[in-house]
């Protein structure tokens, strides 16, 4: 019993976490789009600021979405203690 919830927390983490990647990947694109397209400016990103970018969207989107896992798991009629 104790390995199933364990489990369930485990995929629970997993999905969350690329969950909010690929979101932020998403909105980091969008984002740059927009400026583009609107200011018509081209803006070149380095390796380093990119990815400090996407984990601290990332971050934005968990804060403000919350926990995305609950779209895959069932809400059990019972709580175990």
């Amino acid at each position: 019993m104790v390995n199933m919830k364990l489990l369930e927390c485990i995929i629970r983490v997993i999905i969350n976490f690329f969950a909010y990647l690929i979101m932020s990947l998403i909105a980091i694109y969008c984002l740059i789009f927009i400026a583009h397209s609107f200011a018509g400016q081209m803006y070149t990103i380095t390796h380093g600021e990119y990815f400090l970018i996407w984990i601290v969207m990332a971050v934005f989107i968990r804060q403000v979405s919350g926990d995305i896992s609950v779209l895959f798991f069932k809400k059990s009629g019972k709580e175990d203690n």
